[in-house]
């Protein structure tokens, strides 16, 4: 008999799902502290947050409907 879950992808397993969500959920909070609160430049400030709330928010996404993030696509960095 083979295993039914050695051919599915990483991405699909319940703790790497929830660890992705949680993940996710701390980098939407750090992007949005900036974009409210930070001392720095409009500019700076929005464009920080916005990258963090967007990397944030597609970790949330991808958490929940089980696919491969934007940040698990870059591979492995050195």
């Amino acid at each position: 008999m083979t295993d039914q879950r050695a051919s599915q992808p990483f991405y699909t397993g319940r703790m790497y799902r929830l660890l992705t969500a949680a993940f996710g959920l701390l980098l939407t909070g750090v992007g949005l502290y900036p974009i409210f609160y930070a001392d720095t430049s409009a500019v700076a400030r929005i464009a920080g947050g916005s990258a963090l709330f967007l990397a944030g928010y597609d970790l949330i996404s991808a958490a929940c409907k089980a696919r491969e993030s934007w940040l698990s696509r870059l591979g492995p960095l050195p």
